[in-house]
């Protein structure tokens, strides 16, 4: 990514792709939720592995790959559903390619503010993202093609006992891993370069380290709640709805770093004088004589005389 000759042309450039931004944002956010939600709703209704038959197969005479596998009446229904199956892991898989735009966008934005942002860190979200999409999908193709292979063939454990363990299932598995990890570490080297450069508020910056994290614990969650609130943010950010308005890093095309926290109680405590007219006089205080400790006013002494 060549880097703009002046801010300006950079500002140029995020005007005119901002929208987009925010779109695939609030998509995203949107759809790793629904394609989980819908996923989850259909394997819901399929049959269950009965323990107590799988028990009694084991004590039938004969060897057990014989016997007939109870994982065929759930393989039958994955094939009955594998449209709809399929359409929900298409819809998750779009969310995140929406996620690796968003992402992306606000890379860019970064690396024209700070220089020193790694290249190799910019294109890292493309390449996981898209990877990570298309493994998704196809381990949901690969579970529907294993359930028609379990439903055409013997029916038989010996027959469904290596199922999925090569071909499209396989393949989709060793990628999914190392696909989610690269999109973790570039989730969290964008939010964190984005809110040294000022893109990003701390809040937003720290929230999408943790979205990072989640990228890796939780694949294959049916409620990423965390990442639908992170992009739900940036698609505000991006369309320029933020409550409070744009951080300055977006209006200067210039790094913006935040202030300390020591700067920012510093400027709070100058605001605090302005409202009130200015730094405050001191107030001064009568001489008194110095009283030793446990010494009594000579005004106690003669009451207490008196009272006598």
């Amino acid at each position: 990514m060549a880097l703009p000759d002046t801010p300006q042309q950079q500002l140029d450039w995020e005007a005119r792709h901002r929208p987009r931004a925010a779109l695939a944002a609030a998509f995203a956010g949107i759809a790793i939720v629904v394609g989980p939600l819908v996923e989850s709703a259909i394997e819901a209704g399929a049959p269950s592995l009965p323990v107590l038959d799988a028990l009694r197969k084991l004590a039938a005479p004969g060897t057990i790959y014989d016997q007939p596998s109870l994982q065929v009446p759930y393989g039958r229904y994955i094939a009955d559903h594998a449209t709809e199956l399929i359409a929900a892991r298409i819809v998750m898989g779009l969310g995140f390619i929406a996620l690796t735009y968003a992402v992306t966008f606000l890379a860019a934005a970064t690396r024209s503010r700070r220089p020193e942002f790694a290249r190799w860190a910019f294109y890292l979200p493309i390449v996981a993202g898209v990877l990570f999409a298309v493994s998704w999908v196809a381990l949901g193709v690969g579970r529907v093609l294993d359930a028609n292979e379990v439903v055409d063939g013997a029916g038989t454990i010996g027959a469904v006992q290596d199922l999925g363990a090569t071909g499209l299932s396989q393949l989709s598995r060793v990628l999914l891993t190392p696909a989610a990890l690269a999109l973790a570490v570039g989730i969290v080297l964008v939010s964190l370069n984005a809110m040294r450069a000022g893109l990003l508020t701390r809040f937003m910056g720290a929230l999408g380290i943790v979205v990072g994290v989640f990228q890796i614990v939780q694949v294959g969650s049916s409620l990423p709640l965390v990442q639908t609130f992170w992009l739900g943010g940036l698609a505000l950010l991006f369309a320029g709805r933020r409550p409070g308005g744009d951080p300055p890093a977006w209006r200067t095309g210039r790094e913006e770093p935040w202030p300390s926290q020591q700067a920012m109680a510093e400027e709070r405590r100058r605001q605090a004088e302005a409202r009130r007219g200015g730094t405050p006089e001191p107030v001064e205080e009568e001489e008194t004589e110095p009283v030793t400790a446990g010494a009594q006013p000579a005004g106690a002494k003669r009451k207490r005389k008196r009272r006598r």
